[in-house]
């Protein structure tokens, strides 16, 4: 499963990005949806109300602004949609965060997708909002934080036993992990931020994603050591 998030400075008003006039509102969002979405838009927004108290919680953020979740039925149409601050945006590109409160992805019911893959992805886009709302210049600054949390929020893993690099014990370091280039961060993230909750707790994620994961201060450790710390973590709780 690949994702991207784009950090863009620039505002998008919705009411030029959305591809259709449908708009369903619910206490924390608005989706603007497709055609594609009008038999199931009630259990598309459910899904996302029904993750929004758990990760604002558990992430330790303060209450966001209504989020607007904008979809659409074809990947040219979203191209268009964020043309202006990201004419680059790849055709395998799925969807993106572009700040505290706007997200943009093709439709969960897009022909050519998994429809829960694409719920999760969306919850995905939803937990970088929440990493924003704490730290608005944290968008893949880190990337290998920026990415492991949403990976983590959105409950999307592999199985570490299927992963060849860490079958052979090689873990890759947070500067490969950080590079556009790699797609490990996709493969590990879950586990890194797993890691970090499981033996610092909730408050040291939290500090992590305040300080753009700055680990010595905040743990004390370096980066080779950490990377020691949550290989080690792994290997012990799913046995590879």
């Amino acid at each position: 499963m690949k994702y991207i998030s784009i950090l863009l400075i620039t505002f998008i008003s919705c009411s030029n990005l959305s591809n259709t006039n449908r708009l369903h509102e619910t206490t924390h969002f608005k989706i603007f949806y497709t055609e594609l979405d009008d038999t199931n838009i009630d259990e598309i927004a459910d899904s996302l109300e029904n993750n929004y108290s758990r990760i604002v919680t558990h992430l330790q953020s303060k209450r966001l602004p209504i989020v607007n979740v904008n979809f659409y039925s074809d990947i040219t149409s979203l191209q268009k949609a964020v043309q202006s601050t990201s004419p680059n945006l790849p055709k395998w590109a799925i969807g993106l965060a572009t700040s505290v409160s706007e997200i943009h992805m093709l439709s969960p019911n897009h022909p050519e997708r998994h429809y829960q893959t694409m719920i999760n992805n969306t919850i995905h886009e939803f937990a970088h909002c929440v990493s924003y709302n704490i730290n608005s210049n944290i968008a893949n600054n880190p990337r290998w934080l920026w990415e492991s949390v949403a990976i983590y929020e959105s409950n999307y893993h592999s199985e570490p036993q299927k992963i060849p690099y860490l079958v052979n014990q090689k873990p890759p370091s947070l500067n490969e992990l950080s590079k556009f280039t790699n797609t490990y961060i996709y493969d590990v993230g879950y586990f890194i931020t797993e890691f970090i909750v499981e033996t610092k707790g909730n408050d040291v994620l939290n500090e992590l994603i305040k300080n753009n994961g700055d680990i010595i201060h905040t743990m004390n450790i370096d980066e080779e050591e950490f990377t020691k710390q949550w290989f080690s973590f792994v290997k012990k709780k799913y046995g590879i």
